[in-house]
């Protein structure tokens, strides 16, 4: 995946949230001015 600069749209996605439950990035970036995306590839 290349490199997101301002004013790019973020790829259509769902992942799980810290709840367990699946959230669509649509509906993330919604009602926020600002969203960070963490990502932690696991345990090692």
């Amino acid at each position: 995946m290349a490199e997101l600069t301002v004013g790019d749209r973020f790829p259509a996605a769902s992942l799980t949230d810290i709840d367990g439950q699946m959230v669509e990035f649509p509906e993330i970036f919604k009602n926020s001015r600002a969203t960070i995306v963490f990502f932690y590839r696991g345990r090692w």
